[in-house]
């Protein structure tokens, strides 16, 4: 089994929706620097999570993030982090964030959904006197939970926005009675930030009032002041690739220019 770390924390998980490429690492400046602020904008989706005291680490297998997009003419599935895997929502605090892929948005493009799709099992807490508890999942859960944004968002080229989802371990651990664990994922769309990229002299281009290098919550104009978050009346599973009675298509980060 592996080993954790003995203080729980934060988890910020990083997705730059930025230039036409799927990267890892500090790519993130060339990929700055390619955009054509005339029609792209620079997307940075973010995952964080608040701390539960009684556990010391949560893991969970994570599939992939999807987001329902829509242009002028389609709309599509956006496929991203594909086979992330095991996440501790625990392990990681103080700001540290992991890079996992970088795209470009079109100008126009909006965000209707956000969904997070957890594999079928794998999941589990490790309890502060560091026994195993398996996080059983109802038997009627279809791998992931969403999130309906009440406003959408559109994105408007020359701009980076941040987006930053909350995925609670507090409130998406309950520990029964017998010690068992159950998951009830609950996840909120805690903010969205726009700031405007300017660019630089050199030909590279910077971003005002955001936190560009940190890939956390920018301070750039603050779209969402009241959290979506998904229905808490169920048992937080709620995942269909059917979505508002249509079939919508996957889509690869390259495709976002067919929606318009």
């Amino acid at each position: 089994m592996k080993s954790f770390i003995n203080k729980a924390g934060l988890l910020v998980i990083l997705l730059a929706v930025s230039a036409c490429s799927e990267q890892t690492g500090s790519g993130a400046n060339s990929i700055v620097s390619d955009l054509n602020l005339q029609k792209q904008s620079l997307v940075k989706f973010n995952l964080t999570d608040a701390p539960n005291e009684s556990l010391k680490s949560v893991i969970v297998d994570i599939d992939h993030l999807e987001v329902l997009v829509s242009g002028a003419n389609k709309a599509g599935r956006l496929i991203l982090a594909k086979g992330l895997g095991p996440v501790d929502l625990l392990k990681l605090q103080n700001g540290v964030i992991l890079p996992l892929q970088e795209v470009v948005a079109p100008e126009g493009i909006k965000i209707q959904q956000i969904r997070l799709i957890l594999k079928q099992d794998g999941h589990y807490a490790v309890k502060s006197d560091e026994s195993i508890c398996a996080l059983q999942t109802p038997s009627a859960q279809r791998t992931g939970v969403k999130i309906i944004l009440t406003n959408k968002i559109a994105f408007e080229a020359g701009h980076e926005y941040n987006v930053l989802v909350d995925f609670d371990a507090l409130k998406s651990v309950v520990i029964k009675g017998n010690g068992d664990c159950l998951l009830k994922p609950v996840l909120k769309l805690k903010s969205v930030t726009k700031a405007v990229i300017v660019e630089q002299p050199d030909g590279n281009d910077d971003t005002e009032d955001s936190e560009q290098d940190s890939g956390g919550e920018g301070d750039g104009e603050e779209l969402v002041t009241v959290p979506d978050e998904n229905d808490q009346e169920g048992d937080g599973w709620d995942y269909t690739p059917i979505v508002d009675g249509q079939d919508f298509p996957t889509l690869e980060p390259g495709d976002l220019d067919t929606l318009n």
